[in-house]
Parts: C-alpha cells; sequence; structure tokens
C-alpha cells in the first residue's frame, strides 16, 4: 500500500552521481505562502522545505552536475524565487568503497520492503542467511543502513503534514495547556514541550489547511516567535533516487 515506504536508507549520493545541496532563500514579497510551497512540489529535485524564524526558507536539493543545478535555478526563477546561498553536503563515506551487484539489489529490497525479516530478503533475493546478515552488518558499520521505517503519513490518511516550532513569551507547559483544552486546533501532536518552546505536528487536508492552524497559534499573544516547516515529501525523494539505484540492478 505504500504505506511504509521503506528503511531509511542514507548512502553516498555521488556514487549515484548525484550531488546534495542545502539551499537557502527569501520568497517574494507578492508570493502568497500557500501557493509558493505548492510551486515547490513541482520541482522533483527539491526534497524538503523549512521556513526559519525569520521568514527565510531553506531545502535539500538534488542535481547531476553543474548544468543540471543551473536548471533547477531557472525553475525557482520562474516561480519569482533566487537563491540568497548554497553549500553542497558531502557524505562521510570514501568514494571507492566497492559496491555490488548484491549489494545495490538488498538497497533497492530495503526500499521496498519495510520490516523485512534477514529471512525474508533471503529468500526473496535467492541468498543465504549469513551472507545477508554480513551484508547488513557491513552497511551499519557504515552507516550506510539506518533501520528506521519511513512512514508516509498521506498515503496512509490522504493527509498533508508540517511542523511547527513556536518560542513563547514565559514557560510553555501552561501555553500547551490552554492549546489542548481550548480544543481550536485539531489534527495535531506534541512534539516537545521544553520551555521556553513548543513543536508540534500539524495534519491537514492540503497545505492551506496546515496553514491556517499554523497563522491561528501564531496570533496568540504568548507567541513570541515561530517557525513552519511543511514536509513536502514524506522520504528521501524516492521517485528521482530509487529510479538511479534501480538503474544498478
Amino acid at each position: 500500500l505504500g504505506v511504509i515506504e521503506s528503511f531509511k536508507v542514507n548512502f553516498n549520493y555521488n556514487r549515484l552521481g548525484y550531488r546534495q545541496h542545502i539551499a537557502f532563500m527569501r520568497p517574494p514579497k507578492e508570493t502568497d505562502n500557500i501557493q509558493f510551497f505548492e510551486d515547490l512540489k513541482s520541482i522533483p529535485e527539491i526534497e524538503r522545505i523549512w521556513q526559519q524564524l525569520d521568514g527565510s526558507f531553506t531545502f535539500i536539493i538534488f542535481s547531476k552536475d553543474a548544468k543540471h543545478l543551473e536548471d533547477i535555478n531557472i525553475e525557482l526563477l520562474k516561480i519569482g524565487v533566487a537563491l540568497t546561498g548554497r553549500s553542497e553536503v558531502r557524505m562521510h563515506l570514501p568514494a571507492d568503497i566497492p559496491f555490488s551487484l548484491l549489494d545495490w539489489r538488498i538497497i533497492y529490497y530495503l526500499f521496498n520492503n519495510s520490516r523485512a525479516a534477514i529471512s525474508d530478503i533471503a529468500s526473496d533475493l535467492d541468498v543465504s542467511q549469513k551472507t545477508i546478515s554480513r551484508r547488513l552488518k557491513r552497511f551499519g558499520n557504515m552507516k550506510l543502513v539506518q533501520y528506521t521505517p519511513v512512514i508516509n503519513f498521506e498515503a496512509i490518511t490522504g493527509i498533508s503534514t508540517a511542523v511547527a516550532s513556536f518560542e513563547t513569551v514565559g514557560p510553555s507547559k501552561g501555553i500547551y495547556k490552554k492549546i489542548k483544552e481550548e480544543g481550536s486546533i485539531k489534527y495535531w501532536r506534541i512534539g516537545g514541550s521544553i520551555s521556553p518552546s513548543i513543536v508540534l505536528f500539524l495534519y491537514g487536508k492540503n497545505i492551506t489547511d496546515l496553514y491556517s492552524m499554523y497563522t491561528t497559534l501564531t496570533t496568540r499573544r504568548e507567541i513570541k516567535r515561530s517557525r513552519l516547516s511543511i514536509i513536502v515529501k514524506n522520504w528521501e525523494n524516492s521517485s528521482l533516487i530509487k529510479d538511479t539505484i534501480s538503474e544498478k540492478i
């Protein structure tokens, strides 16, 4: 069903021919934030987007080369956005780590099967359990694979997700209790409440719904500063990365 898309698999993107960048930008004043996020969702090379407390945005870009990155910049300019900064992320893995065909088959299997037992992986790939166990241990030592299921909330319920962070005037515990008792904000859960801050996970039918809940909270006099992180994709840019891995096998 695609509810749990995969284990979160971290690997050297350079081995796949991709460069990973953290980009910074400030949206144009005349652009509505809701439409802004919708426009960014249409660019497949962009992964996740965070709105900072100062109103600027941070997100991750995957590109194959300088020309590809320039094409992405052009797409951003079309929606009225220019980057204010960019830094490349390099994985802490040696570039010459040899990955065999079996390694790539296992990685691809993990992308498509959640909570898979070693016996299931071995059976489906027609390899001994001892071999699978040894390869997975190697991946773990390399920090190539993190065994954390990545859950696609949109596939489960058809909703969108976001993380809202608030700095409060005074202790946050009492403010959080007020929000909870009022019941004016639905479809959310606490992500943390460490004075003087509150972190909430928001769930809505669409980005407009999420932004409405967020702005309702920002109007409270107890809120000093706030930040909204729209989760544009709930896993690691799977359509782009998965296709590249599939080419290896």
